[in-house]
């Protein structure tokens, strides 16, 4: 990372959370978080104090989401100033505001807390990634629309574009590699068009992986009666070896796998910082390691 460079990501929609300031929990909008360090890492955050609006670098000890059920605590505002009286001013009838022609379109739905926070450790994965020069492809593989793509986006969706990208195509049926430094997500266009040469594709790999690549292979299942569970064993089974070894993911619940196919990523990938409490344990029900061939 270059010096004083700071990775900044920005939600799309604010989240409301709670901040600690003056021993009192204040209510406050979580904006986004930027990343100054391998175990330093800020909120950005917005809240009323002494009856204006602020915006703060704030530490992540000191944010939380709402206690459910807590009353919030008062805002400071300005000294009321004195009613005039009323014989001066006498009440004004003002028409009731009409109700508006159509409904207000909801707000979108709000990333879970739980997927913020491994956004923040993948933050950290790709600023040790580039300190280090290393070169890292995720492949995304598996059943037609098992949701390689949603998790492709999320995994680069708030890291640098300049060293983090995905691949959804592969003309010559080789999909290219990241620079050194750099992270790139192969979505569904790694094992080439059917019939994938098996014994050709287990070489590339070896010869990537003994040239210092690390890859990360997840492949994306999902029960459907247009699957065919057979073919798709035979070829993880086959393609699955001690440098590169497949992980089977579940992906039937889109939500669920997403969030395991980050952990897994996490936890693939070494890197400083790397804070276990947040990864958690993989769920046996979503996430399954092939056995690699000789």
């Amino acid at each position: 990372m270059a010096p004083g460079e700071r990775p900044v990501a920005l939600l799309r929609e604010a989240l409301a959370v709670e901040v600690l300031l003056d021993a009192t929990w204040h209510p406050a909008l979580l904006l986004g978080w930027r990343h100054d360090g391998p175990d330093d890492a800020r909120l950005r955050v917005r809240l009323d104090w002494d009856g204006a609006p602020r915006v703060l670098w704030v530490p992540l000890t000191l944010v939380r989401l709402p206690v459910p059920g807590a009353v919030p605590a008062p805002r400071r505002s300005s000294p009321a100033l004195p009613a005039p009286h009323r014989a001066a001013h006498p009440p004004v009838r003002r028409a009731a505001p009409s109700p508006p022609a159509s409904p207000l379109p909801s707000p979108p739905a709000v990333p879970p807390a739980a997927e913020l926070r491994l956004q923040v450790e993948l933050l950290k994965l790709q600023a040790g990634v580039r300190e280090e020069r290393r070169r890292v492809v995720v492949v995304l593989e598996g059943s037609r629309d098992a949701g390689q793509q949603g998790i492709a986006t999320a995994l680069v969706e708030h890291l640098d574009p300049r060293w983090a990208r995905v691949v959804t195509d592969a003309p010559d049926g080789t999909a290219p590699l990241p620079p050194p430094g750099g992270i790139l997500v192969a979505d569904r266009c790694w094992c080439g068009p059917a019939p994938v040469a098996v014994d050709e594709l287990v070489a590339r790999e070896r010869a990537l992986v003994a040239g210092g690549v690390q890859l990360v292979k997840l492949w994306c299942s999902v029960r459907r009666p247009d699957t065919d569970p057979v073919a798709e064993a035979a070829l993880v089974g086959a393609t699955s070896t001690p440098g590169a070894p497949w992980t089977v993911l579940a992906a039937d619940d889109e939500p669920r796998a997403r969030l395991a196919a980050l952990r897994h990523v996490l936890t693939a990938v070494d890197y400083r910082g790397r804070d276990d409490d947040v990864l958690g344990p993989p769920d046996p029900l979503l996430v399954a390691a092939v056995p690699a061939r000789p």
